[in-house]
C-alpha cells in the first residue's frame, strides 16, 4: 500500500511539474509578444522623429585617455588641443542628445594651457607624470555629483539653479590624477530610474538612434561618451546606475568593489554611510582606461585591489549563468542568448579549462532581494528626498497631480516610484537569509581566479519611456549591488538594429582585475567600442 501511494504521490509530483512548466512557457510567450507590441506602438510613436548625430571631423576623440595622457607627456599633442577637441565635439553633438547640461569650457582650456606652459618649461617631472596618469586629459561626470561651480540641482525643480559648493572626493580623486573636468551630464531625478530624462533638463537621447533609450542613473554620461564627448567619466552605481549606460551605449562601466572610494558629494550623501550598495567606477570607452582610472579614484586604497597583478588568462576558470530565470523580466531575446555564448566559445580556446555552466535558484528573486536592501537598508527617505528633504510629500496626492494632468514637480519616473511604496513589503528575515545563501553559493565558485559571465538585459536599448511598462528588466545589473561584487559592463559589438550588445563580468570582492583582465580579452576578440558615426576605430 505505501508503495502505490508513494507512486501515486511521485506522479502526482510529475504531473504538477510539468503543468508549472507549461504555463511558465506560456506566459514567457505571452510576455514575448507583449514586447513585440509595446516595441510596435512605440516605434510608431518616435521613429520618425529620429536624428543623425554629426559626424566626426577630429580623430583625437577616437583616443583613449591613456592615448591621449602618453601623447600629451611626449609633446605630440598638446592639452589644449585635446580639451578644445573634445569641446568642440560636445558643441556639436549636445543640441541632439542632450547629454551635458552644464560646462566650464572656459576654465579647462585654462587649465590646460597651464599645463602646456609646466610641461614646455620642464617644470613637470617623470614622477610627476607617473603620479598623474591622466594629466591634462578631460573628463565629465554626473550633474548628481557635486563639481565646484557647475550645477547640483539632482533633477529635482525645487533645486532649479544650485550650484554645487565643493567637489565629491571621486571628482577631487580624478582631478589629482591630472584630468581636466569639462561639465557635467543629466541625470533621472534623484538618480532613481534607468532612463535619464528630468523636469529640469529634459531627455538624453541614444547617439545609436535617438529614439532609444540611454539607461540611468549615468544616462547622461554614457550618451557623451559613445558620441565621443569626453575620453571618459565618472559613474556611479546603486542598482546598476552605472552598467545599464554602459550597456546601452556601447561603452565599459566598471562597478568597483563597495567601500573602496569615497561616496561623499554623491547627491545627500556625506561620506559617513557604511554598508551601502552604492559604488562609484569608471566610464570608459576603452578597457586599457579602467585599471588607472579604478587607482585614481581608489587613492590609498588601490593597494587591496592589487591592480598590477598579473592575470593569466589560460589559467582563470570561467563560469557563466545564460538565464537568471527571473520570471519579473521579459524574455531574452535570442541575439542576448547568442552575445554570452560567443563569449563563452572564446574562453572555450583560450582557456586550460572549459568554461561552466552554472545555476542558481535564487537568481530568480533579484527584484525583490534589491528592492529590500534598497528601500529599508539604504536608510534613505524617498518621500523627503525627492522634497530637497524640506519634509515629506504626500505620496497621494503627487500621484493623483500627476495623472489628472494638473502638472507637478515630478517625472513619472519618480511617479512611479512612489506608486511602488505601495507594494507588499518583503519579509526582511527571507530576504537577509537568501542574500547570504547566494553569496556564499557565488564565492563558492568565485576566489583570487575566476570570473562569472552573466547576462544584461533581455534586449538592447528600447525606445523611450517603454521601461515605465517593463520596470523589472534591470534585475540582472541590480542583484550585484545587492551582493556587492565588483563588475565590468562590456560592449560586444551592435546587433541587428545597429543598437550595442553586451556582457557582464562579474568577480569576487576585491578582484576587480580579474573583471578589467577578461574585458581586455574581449574588446580583443570581438572589437569593444563600436563609434555610432560609423568610423573604424583600431584597436591596437
Amino acid at each position: 500500500m505505501t508503495k502505490a501511494n508513494d507512486s501515486k504521490r511521485e506522479r502526482s509530483k510529475k504531473r504538477k511539474s510539468l503543468m508549472n512548466s507549461f504555463l511558465n512557457r506560456l506566459c514567457m510567450c505571452i510576455r514575448y509578444y507583449i514586447d513585440v507590441i509595446i516595441d510596435t506602438i512605440f516605434g510608431w510613436i518616435y521613429n520618425s522623429s529620429r536624428q543623425q548625430i554629426p559626424e566626426i571631423n577630429n580623430t583625437i576623440v577616437l583616443e583613449s585617455a591613456t592615448s591621449l595622457a602618453k601623447k600629451i607627456r611626449k609633446r605630440e599633442l598638446t592639452s589644449e588641443e585635446v580639451v578644445q577637441a573634445f569641446v568642440d565635439r560636445i558643441k556639436q553633438v549636445n543640441p541632439v542628445i542632450n547629454s551635458i547640461v552644464d560646462e566650464r569650457f572656459e576654465e579647462a582650456l585654462k587649465e590646460a594651457r597651464d599645463i602646456d606652459k609646466d610641461i614646455a618649461s620642464g617644470h613637470i617631472s617623470d614622477v610627476e607624470f607617473s603620479e598623474k596618469p591622466f594629466l591634462g586629459v578631460p573628463f565629465t561626470s554626473k550633474e548628481s555629483t557635486a563639481a565646484k561651480g557647475l550645477a547640483f540641482t539632482f533633477g529635482l525643480k525645487k533645486r532649479r539653479g544650485k550650484k554645487a559648493s565643493f567637489d565629491a572626493d571621486c571628482v577631487a580623486a580624478l582631478k589629482r590624477s591630472g584630468a581636466i573636468l569639462l561639465g557635467v551630464s543629466n541625470i533621472p531625478q534623484l538618480n532613481l530610474w534607468q532612463e535619464t530624462s528630468n523636469p529640469v533638463y529634459g531627455l538624453t537621447k541614444n547617439p545609436y538612434n535617438t529614439t532609444r533609450n540611454v539607461g540611468g542613473s549615468s544616462g547622461g554620461e554614457s550618451s557623451n561618451l559613445a558620441a565621443c564627448g569626453s575620453p571618459m567619466g565618472i559613474g556611479t552605481d546603486i542598482g546598476g546606475s552605472c552598467r545599464i549606460p554602459a550597456f546601452m551605449c556601447g561603452v565599459f562601466g566598471h562597478k568597483i568593489s563597495n567601500d573602496l572610494v569615497s561616496n561623499k558629494g554623491l547627491t545627500f550623501r556625506t561620506g559617513e554611510e557604511s554598508g551601502t550598495m552604492v559604488s562609484i567606477g569608471p566610464m570608459t570607452r576603452y578597457a586599457e582606461d579602467l585599471i588607472p582610472f579604478i587607482k585614481a579614484l581608489a587613492g590609498p586604497n588601490k593597494d587591496q585591489l592589487n591592480l598590477d597583478r598579473p592575470v593569466s588568462l589560460r589559467k582563470i576558470r570561467v563560469y557563466f549563468v545564460t538565464n537568471p530565470k527571473d520570471p519579473l523580466m521579459s524574455p531574452f531575446r535570442e541575439e542576448m542568448h547568442v552575445t554570452l555564448l560567443r563569449a563563452v566559445s572564446h574562453f572555450e580556446e583560450v582557456c586550460e579549462e572549459k568554461p561552466q555552466e552554472l545555476v542558481f535558484e535564487h537568481l530568480k528573486h533579484q527584484f525583490k532581494l534589491w528592492k529590500y536592501w534598497m528601500s529599508v537598508e539604504e536608510g534613505a527617505n524617498f518621500k523627503n528626498d525627492i522634497n530637497n528633504r524640506e519634509g515629506e510629500v504626500n505620496a497621494f496626492v503627487e500621484i493623483l497631480k500627476h495623472f489628472v494632468g494638473l502638472g507637478g514637480d515630478y517625472s513619472t519616473a519618480t511617479i512611479f516610484n512612489l506608486c511602488s511604496n505601495y507594494l507588499r513589503k518583503v519579509d526582511p528575515v527571507w530576504t537577509k537569509e537568501t542574500t547570504e545563501t547566494l553569496r556564499e553559493a557565488l564565492l563558492s565558485k568565485l576566489n583570487d581566479n575566476s570570473v562569472l559571465l552573466y547576462p544584461s538585459a533581455p534586449f538592447p536599448a528600447s525606445y523611450h519611456h517603454t521601461a515605465l511598462l517593463r520596470p523589472f528588466n534591470f534585475d540582472c545589473f541590480a542583484i550585484w549591488n545587492v551582493l556587492k561584487f565588483p563588475v565590468t559592463q562590456v560592449p560586444m559589438g551592435l546587433g541587428t538594429e545597429g543598437l550595442p550588445l553586451g556582457i557582464q563580468v562579474v568577480a569576487a570582492p576585491h578582484q576587480d582585475r580579474l573583471c578589467v583582465a577578461v574585458a581586455r580579452e574581449l574588446e580583443r576578440a570581438f572589437g569593444g567600442f563600436v563609434s555610432p558615426t560609423g568610423v573604424v576605430i583600431r584597436h591596437d
